[in-house]
């Protein structure tokens, strides 16, 4: 019988991107069975891929292209059970293009089926930002190779006692919740991760040329626990 408690992660990244993901959960006290494994470049790379494939199998599509899972026979598609991709929005990069980010994520919007996605902005290490006026805190899409740096390290987040790391989590979802709803509190309902790239596009991708930055896993925390069910 095929044990359908399984989560797939997928990240865009080889190490980085899992060590926040490990520090995330365990302060959140998220326990789930998971494997997880790199795309290794950035979602146009996937766009590309998808539009290649002739039937969408998301979880073959993966394992044609992802080492861990092409040299593994321990898992397949009915062992499991939500598909969640972590990108980085990367509108910098050669062959960036917003309506292809638009169609992965209305391709991508359920967990269970094809999988979700989760986009950051400019990046998922966004999660330790050090700006006192987070809710007001954008970068140049041109610059946000260089965010990073302004970020917390893995190692700093990790020693952030837990009121502090909770608070980061909050102000995430406080500023999803402005740039959406125009509200600066925590949301009461889930905020799509479509409606999030809208505003991102019609606010500020467009006319300026930046982003609010946003780190995607809060907004993951959001979706998956529910609103009534997060603990901050």
């Amino acid at each position: 019988m095929a044990d359908n408690s399984i989560t797939l992660f997928v990240f865009e990244g080889e190490k980085q991107e899992r060590q926040y993901l490990h520090i995330f959960l365990e302060a959140l006290s998220i326990n789930v069975n998971r494997i997880e494994i790199a795309f290794c470049t950035h979602i146009y790379a996937l766009h590309k891929k998808l539009e290649e494939s002739i039937n969408l199998d998301t979880f073959e599509l993966l394992k044609e292209e992802c080492t861990a899972l092409k040299n593994s026979t321990d898992y397949d598609r009915d062992d499991i059970a939500r598909i969640y991709l972590f990108f980085d929005y990367d509108g910098h990069v050669s062959g960036a293009d917003d309506k292809k980010i638009q169609k992965m994520l209305k391709v991508f919007d359920n967990e269970t089926e094809e999988g979700k996605l989760f986009l950051s902005y400019p990046m998922l290490e966004a999660l330790g930002d050090k700006s006192a006026n987070f809710k007001n805190t954008i970068t140049k899409i041109q610059t946000g190779g260089l965010y990073k740096s302004t970020s917390r390290s893995v190692g700093e987040l990790a020693e952030l006692p837990i009121g502090e790391f909770k608070e980061l989590v909050c102000k995430h979802l406080k500023k999803a919740n402005y740039l959406v709803n125009g509200r600066h509190q925590i949301p009461s309902n889930l905020i799509e991760q479509f409606d999030i790239f809208t505003q991102q596009l019609n606010q500020h991708i467009t006319p300026n040329g930046e982003v609010i930055v946003l780190s995607a896993l809060p907004l993951f925390y959001l979706d998956y626990k529910g609103v009534n069910n997060i603990a901050l």
